[in-house]
């Protein structure tokens, strides 16, 4: 290899390969269709093989692509590291302040803080913790990002990255009567007393309209201001809590709750880092939204 990798390639193909889309990797980036697609044969070009199948409107990776994909990510990051050690210690510093919903910050957030820590020692972090989903925590006076955990979320006045999916359940403790059961439904599930969180959280919305839908309409619930008293609750085998896997993936994998088998179409939420499209993107603000999509989106398959 004669040259050098372009970085803004680099990066361009990422974003293709984390949004399997030419033209989603174009939106994010704020490129022309047509650009992105240069710039990923280009760095096919220069590396001498293809690092996507196309699929009519779908992309995959290959093998090779997969490979690459490993590398490109700490290229990235090695080169902002980089770039920050030539600059002056001044540039990146000052208050930032973050709001996020309780569940990303007890289960998905504590690395990228560390991370974002260590790299940027001069910037005064300042977390606020938002409501359950924390979507429109974006517009409240003084935060500067927010990283929600919800349906996708639309507003004119926003500007929203999507980073992951997050899978919805219904769950029970091991002990419960209908832990065991391969088929459940609506109407067996609006039977038991239910764990909610706050009314107005989307995710409570979206389990609602899912219950609806199919024919089933709650009689008793408790609702809570607590994930992990949520948790325990369920633990406690005092209903059916409706959480994001990611907040029970270890008593899943330890069998002290289980997943029901209900609704057969899974339902989903979404991390999604926000800001307010008004606000001034300060190079603190940049710094966080840029090292939060590397280390929060999901990796590809």
């Amino acid at each position: 290899m004669d040259n050098l990798l372009d970085l803004r390639q680099v990066r361009t193909f990422v974003e293709v390969a984390r949004t399997r889309s030419f033209t989603k990797a174009a939106a994010q980036l704020y490129y022309a269709q047509s650009s992105v697609t240069a710039q990923v044969q280009a760095l096919e070009k220069e590396l001498g093989l293809p690092l996507f199948n196309r699929l009519g409107r779908q992309v995959e990776l290959t093998e090779t692509g997969r490979e690459f994909l490993r590398h490109a990510e700490k290229l990235i990051c090695m080169a902002e590291q980089a770039r920050l050690s030539v600059q002056k210690n001044g540039s990146i510093v000052g208050p930032l302040v973050v709001s996020a919903a309780e569940s990303l910050l007890t289960y998905r957030l504590p690395e990228l803080l560390q991370v974002f820590q260590a790299t940027y020692p001069d910037v005064q972090l300042i977390l606020h913790t938002g409501s359950f989903c924390a979507s429109t925590a974006a517009m409240e006076p003084g935060v500067d990002l927010a990283i929600s955990i919800d349906e996708p979320i639309e507003a004119p006045q926003l500007l929203v990255q999507k980073l992951r999916k997050e899978r919805m359940v219904a769950l029970v403790a091991a002990e419960h009567a209908l832990s065991s059961r391969k088929g459940i439904s609506a109407a067996e599930i609006a039977e038991q007393q239910i764990l909610l969180t706050e009314r107005g959280c989307s995710y409570r919305v979206l389990f609602e309209r899912t219950l609806a839908q199919e024919g089933g309409r709650i009689n008793k619930l408790l609702e809570f201001v607590s994930i992990e008293a949520l948790k325990q609750c369920a633990i406690a085998r005092m209903g059916v809590a409706v959480l994001p896997e990611l907040v029970a993936a270890r008593e899943l994998e330890r069998g002290i709750l289980v997943a029901l088998p209900w609704p057969q179409k899974r339902m989903h939420v979404y991390t999604q880092l926000i800001r307010h499209r008004d606000k001034w993107f300060s190079p603190v603000m940049e710094a966080f939204w840029m090292m939060a999509r590397q280390l929060l989106r999901e990796t590809p398959n």
